[in-house]
């Protein structure tokens, strides 16, 4: 466990507490004020996470600057603008423009996830393809979701949407470790994390 603590501190911080932490903000200033509110509450929140994983990894991934960059300045601009639409927007954006990417990663045989993930696991050429092939077509299925429901319902309706993606996109992210695992590299664990020290 020791070998692989610093993986795990990682996935944990980079790709949970700093990608659904101020999602999480979001939410519960919602419910407790209103969507404005909430929305300010996520960019502020975004920057903090961001600050966090600088001082206790000495670093901010790349994936997260660029999420995290995103989200504070939708947020920022859908605040000052009193216009949901703006926030709920982003995400049909977001997931289309990444389904985009994947395709043209897969295509080229570039493999993006490989340049963002790839300090965390080591994956056979096969394994990168097939990881984001899947996520291309869930992102597709999400950013046509999110469409419908933001021409369809109202923006406090999107955040009960919202919440049910959160869960299904937590759902789908940690079932690709089996098939990871299937693909992994001599040097990491089941689930083809890295290992500390395999190199030497």
């Amino acid at each position: 466990m020791k070998k692989r603590s610093h993986v795990w501190k990682a996935l944990l911080l980079d790709m949970l507490v700093i990608e659904f932490g101020p999602v999480g903000v979001f939410f519960i200033v919602f419910y407790l004020t209103n969507f404005l509110q909430a929305t300010l509450a996520l960019g502020l929140s975004t920057l903090v996470t961001l600050v966090i994983s600088r001082l206790v990894n000495g670093r901010v991934p790349w994936f997260a600057v660029f999420t995290g960059t995103i989200t504070v300045v939708t947020a920022g601009v859908t605040y000052w603008l009193n216009q949901p639409w703006i926030l709920i927007v982003k995400d049909t954006v977001y997931y289309l423009f990444f389904a985009l990417l994947l395709a043209g990663s897969v295509l080229l045989r570039k493999y993006m996830y490989r340049f963002f993930f790839g300090h965390i696991f080591a994956l056979t050429t096969t394994g990168w393809k097939k990881l984001e092939l899947r996520w291309m077509y869930f992102f597709i299925a999400a950013g046509v979701s999110n469409e419908v429901v933001r021409v369809f319902l109202t923006p406090d309706e999107w955040v009960v949407y919202k919440q049910g993606m959160v869960i299904i996109f937590l759902v789908f992210g940690f079932y690709q470790l089996r098939m990871i695992g299937q693909h992994r590299m001599p040097g990491t664990d089941t689930f083809g994390i890295i290992l500390a020290g395999s190199k030497e």
